[in-house]
């Protein structure tokens, strides 16, 4: 773990006394040294250039003849108007403003430090067109790997520039309920050249600590203070820009904010930038002649173009043009970017249906392609999810015959602290396949078990109420499935093993729980939901022998991380040469969801594959 500093919130005894309305206070005051100002709740006058605008406020920042020298403070500051924007207010005016010094943080954010605001303000333009104060020139000191969590605090409010800015996490958006339509939201993540990637560390998040008295044996993650969010559209006239991960960012000056749990810079709509770097997704080998391959897939929210359900409580139903949209970008990205596993656990698909009218999708533009035509065959069974989502396979017929399928522990009920009498262990049941890949050259076909999985995810994990069921309900789930597998090879220690799928877990302890650690029979017991039972289920992680650098299959507020895993047991291990990611989601814009003529961004998550050996591998 990296030095883990962070600012501990002052109580409101210990505020300094206040400054009448009438004085002019500077700005570099109002803010201090510390993360809090000691002038919330007090009414203050202060005066400054407006830098920037936003829907509901502006920002103003001290002159530069005027500074404090103080590096520790900031010389801006964001007043709050609402949607009661004074007449008048333009970049560049120097205005006197009075009102109530405020530390903001969002209603819904237990976890989050605060920005210093000023409200209820009464605003007084002294004159117009003067001068921005230079921005500063973020480097390495500001956006330190080893910096504490609020090391960007003395700019809050500030204009910065970044010279150059590497993109590690790309662009995001949201849906436009409507049409269906990705909106982009201008949002993406980087850090300053020469600066690793950041990934994921074990632990929980490190702002719990301003909240809960959580045991000192739980490790905590840093957030990684050396990311940077940027908000491309955020003010008034600011255009979003979709750029992938691996891609540069040029020139880029704004100020700085603090938003969704991180500081974030909205750029100036004058910034001027050049983008470059854009990159492509990276596809899979396809199985050699002598070898098979099984992977995993969460193709996200694959629902279909009618209504299958009176019993789903939100069934999303897609345009006819939609649904055919996302038919062709799903056979695209199974066809040309993961090579057609023959054996591909598929998550978060509607029902049955659909996932047959993908496979007859796939099937017909191969045919068409002039590519080998996989003839796939749909496998799924309904589960419990209130969404109607389930997980299934598709299995390739062309080179692997069927055996048997089985959807497991759908009606096991979950006990846990806030269940409901009713409440079902899993919500996407496991679902198992047995298959055999033909092998023509000897004559033996390759018997395989598949298991795929989607676990509860991380949604409440940290709810002041609903935080230990669905932490209790997680672990349930892995220890379920790890019992299972347990039994399974007592009864038949030969019998090849995949576990594969979303697990909405990490490959370590994550604070709250170890799933991974919990199937592979060695759980951390440094959470806070252990299991109290070892399960030798003799699994390995295949994430864990692989590269560093390529251990991400999803990205979230910045950071790579792994939610997708393929874990094999001893027998399965005899035959595996294999195991990477098909990169096609995780660094891709939100956007490109709205181009079906293109595989990338299907879904948010990249697609995991290992490869095993017809032939029999012989070692040393």
């Amino acid at each position: 773990m990296k030095n883990l500093c962070l600012v501990l919130f002052l109580s409101l005894s210990a505020f300094a006394a206040g400054v009448s309305a009438q004085a002019l206070v500077p700005i570099g005051q109002v803010q201090g040294d510390g993360n809090l100002s000691t002038m919330v709740g007090r009414q203050i006058a202060t005066r400054g250039v407006i830098t920037a605008i936003s829907s509901r406020g502006f920002y103003i920042q001290t002159p530069d003849a005027e500074i404090d020298k103080d590096p520790k403070t900031s010389e801006g500051i964001y007043v709050f108007t609402n949607e009661r924007m004074p007449l008048g207010i333009a970049v560049g005016s120097l205005v006197e403003v009075a009102g109530t010094v405020t530390e903001f943080r969002p209603r819904n954010e237990r976890y989050s430090l605060t920005i210093t605001e000023i409200t209820n303000p009464g605003v007084k333009i002294l004159s117009k067109d003067n001068p921005l104060p230079a921005p500063i020139v973020l480097t390495a000191n500001e956006l330190s790997r080893q910096g504490k969590i609020d090391q960007m605090e003395r700019f809050e409010g500030m204009r910065v520039k970044v010279e150059v800015l590497n993109v590690v996490a790309p662009t995001g958006g949201f849906e436009d309920r409507k049409t269906g339509e990705i909106k982009s939201d201008g949002v993406f993540f980087g850090v300053l050249p020469k600066t690793p990637r950041p990934f994921r560390e074990p632990g929980l998040n490190v702002l719990t600590l301003l909240i809960d008295k959580l045991p000192e044996t739980v490790p905590f993650f840093d957030m990684n203070p050396e990311l940077l969010r940027v908000d491309s559209d955020a003010l008034d006239a600011a255009k979003a820009i979709d750029v992938t991960a691996g891609a540069s960012v040029k020139y880029r000056t704004g100020v700085v904010d603090y938003a969704f749990r991180a500081y974030t810079l909205f750029v100036d709509p004058n910034s001027a930038p050049a983008l470059e770097g854009n990159k492509t997704f990276v596809k899979a080998n396809p199985a050699g002649e002598r070898e098979t391959s099984v992977g995993a897939f969460n193709i996200e929210n694959f629902f279909d173009d009618e209504k299958n359900s009176d019993n789903v409580e939100k069934e999303e139903i897609l345009t006819k043009e939609r649904f055919q949209g996302r038919l062709n970008k799903a056979s695209l990205a199974i066809r040309n970017v993961l090579s057609m596993p023959d054996v591909l656990g598929v998550i978060e698909v509607e029902n049955l249906k659909v996932l047959k009218k993908l496979a007859e999708k796939i099937n017909a533009d191969a045919a068409a392609a002039n590519q080998p035509n996989p003839k796939y065959e749909a496998y799924l069974e309904e589960g419990n999810d209130p969404r109607g989502i389930d997980a299934g396979f598709l299995v390739k017929t062309s080179k692997v015959k069927f055996v048997e399928a089985k959807q497991l522990a759908r009606d096991e009920k979950l006990s846990a602290e806030g269940a409901r009498a009713d409440e079902k262990l899993y919500d996407r049941p496991p679902f198992l396949i047995r298959v055999e890949v033909q092998d023509a050259k000897t004559g033996q076909p390759l018997p395989l078990t598949v298991i795929v999985n989607h676990f509860k995810s991380y949604g409440g994990i940290d709810d002041e109420k609903d935080g230990p069921r669905v932490r209790q309900k997680r672990r349930g789930q892995a220890e379920w499935l790890a019992n299972f597998l347990v039994e399974r090879q007592k009864a038949n220690p030969a019998e090849r093993i995949v576990v594969t799928g979303d697990l909405n877990s990490f490959q370590f302890n994550d604070g709250y729980n170890d799933l991974v650690g919990i199937l592979k029979g060695k759980s951390d017991p440094n959470v806070l939901v252990a299991s109290k039972t070892a399960f030798p289920t003799g699994l390995i992680n295949l994430a864990d022998f692989i590269d560093e650098k390529t251990r991400y299959s999803y990205v979230f507020d910045g950071s790579a991380q792994i939610l997708d895993h393929i874990l094999i047991n001893p027998a399965a291990q005899e035959r595996a040469l294999k195991f990477g990611y098909a990169r096609l989601d995780a660094d891709f814009p939100k956007a490109y969801a709205n181009d079906f003529t293109r595989p990338e961004r299907l879904s948010d998550h990249d697609a995991p594959i290992v490869y095993f050996s017809l032939d029999e591998i012989k070692t040393k």
